[in-house]
């Protein structure tokens, strides 16, 4: 039984959680996405403790990394900790077994604290897939959301959120899933009221006593989801600890957007010679010296001659493959280091729910292929895109099917390494792997 709490009044709902049937019943309450619900203790015990420890197990990867690219702050009595004083999170990531709860009590004993993570996606495989199956319902039903989606994680005890009242990049909505194990209040604005309020009201921005009387109050317990609309001013509170994993959906100005596409232009050019320094002692009217910084050779072949309207629409086409075949996270998980060994004995299946993509290179006889998030270019063979489309069909199938799918011309080993590399970036799982219980049998033969 699903119990949903919206504007302090409560109403009980019977459908299965996260099934089609509660993801219309989660558009129906938030007015198509449009206004703060809560929706009580759709994530069972079992998931609440799941969840506790993948949060453990993305700290313990940033730990390794020694990084704050992916959006990694420690708040400290208040103080953001800075480049050196984050030294000692690195040096005492969570152990082997250790859940978040348990981590947070060793590390910060009873000193307030916080700790927020961007990009959480990348880190935890079996985390990232459980929440792309639970969102896919409602992805069905409204669409993968133009910019994508992420996670941020929120992890302490402080009084209040460290980032104060504030409110996001317009376009980004959010689901808050709650893993406790303390209670949390969200106080949210309108951002129309909040701007009288602040305003024509007289009161001072980020106040949040001036505030507070004016904010709708939403309280969150563990194992509750919050959605959060875009748009919205906020701040939490909580006075034990709580854990909080968010899922943001973007679906930015346009203005934001196209920056966005421009900076995936960029991505995609090879500059040599970025971190020169040069002057231009050539006329005004000069332009050639780009032709020095931006030679044309660069450029990748389907870049060239281009109109800036038709770059920017190739991007965005990269863009929503790269997306679409991540199941609408914008960021791909880490690549695996080492390679899988294939036999045509072994079964594989995809990884449900992402999907293989492709694109046809324009002119070239070439294809991209899209394997979550991740894309490399291979030359065209009709042959290669009948294997992607039966791994795409999500059923099992042994590997020794699909080198038959394949030109039969061709070495078993061009199937076997085309495998492997869908297996590098996650595309694909061994569901049976007969070589190693081969090699495994092999081995206890030798021991009789």
């Amino acid at each position: 039984m699903v119990l949903v709490v919206i504007s302090g009044m409560q109403m009980e709902n019977q459908p299965i959680v996260f099934s089609n049937e509660w993801w219309d019943e989660f558009i129906h309450v938030t007015k198509k996405l449009s206004v703060p619900a809560v929706f009580c203790k759709p994530l069972d015990a079992e998931k609440i403790v799941s969840y506790r420890h993948a949060v453990a197990n993305i700290i313990s990867a940033i730990a390794k990394l020694r990084s704050s690219q992916y959006g990694f702050r420690v708040y400290l009595e208040g103080h953001q900790l800075g480049s050196s004083e984050i030294e000692d999170i690195y040096d005492n990531p969570p152990l082997d077994g250790e859940c978040v709860v348990q981590w947070c009590e060793r590390v910060f004993n009873d000193k307030k604290f916080g700790v927020i993570i961007n990009s959480g996606e990348k880190f935890d495989q079996k985390f990232s897939k459980d929440v792309a199956v639970l969102m896919k319902p409602l992805f069905d039903k409204i669409g993968l959301p133009r910019d994508g989606i992420q996670f941020s994680i929120f992890v302490g005890n402080y009084d209040k959120t460290p980032l104060g009242i504030h409110q996001d990049y317009r376009g980004e909505n959010v689901l808050h899933l709650h893993v406790g194990p303390g209670e949390k209040t969200m106080y949210v604005w309108d951002k129309d009221e909040y701007g009288k309020l602040t305003t024509e009201g007289g009161l001072r921005k980020g106040n949040f006593n001036d505030l507070e009387p004016y904010a709708q109050s939403y309280h969150i317990q563990s194992g509750d989801l919050f959605f959060m609309p875009e748009g919205t001013f906020h701040i939490g509170a909580q006075k034990e600890l709580s854990i909080a994993i968010t899922v943001w959906q973007y679906t930015h100005t346009n203005g934001r957007f196209t920056q966005e596409l421009l900076n995936h232009v960029h991505k995609q050019i090879n500059l040599s010679g970025k971190d020169a320094i040069d002057h231009d002692l050539r006329p005004p009217q000069d332009d050639s010296h780009i032709d020095d910084i931006f030679p044309a050779c660069e450029l990748p072949q389907e870049y060239k001659n281009l109109t800036l309207q038709e770059l920017i629409k190739k991007a965005y086409q990269d863009w929503r493959l790269e997306i679409f075949s991540n199941a609408g996270y914008r960021n791909p998980p880490f690549a695996n280091k080492t390679r899988e060994v294939f036999s045509p004995l072994d079964v594989v299946k995809i990884e449900s729910p992402y999907r293989i993509l492709t694109r046809r290179i324009d002119g070239m006889e070439k294809v991209m292929i899209y394997v979550r998030g991740h894309k490399f270019e291979i030359k065209y063979h009709a042959c290669l895109l009948e294997l992607i489309k039966a791994l795409n069909d999500g059923r099992e199938h042994k590997v020794s099917y699909l080198l038959k799918l394949l030109d039969p011309q061709w070495s078993e080993k061009v199937g076997l390494h085309f495998l492997s590399e869908l297996h590098v970036y996650h595309g694909i799982v061994k569901v049976v792997n007969v070589s190693h219980l081969a090699h495994q049998n092999e081995i206890m033969g030798s021991e009789v």
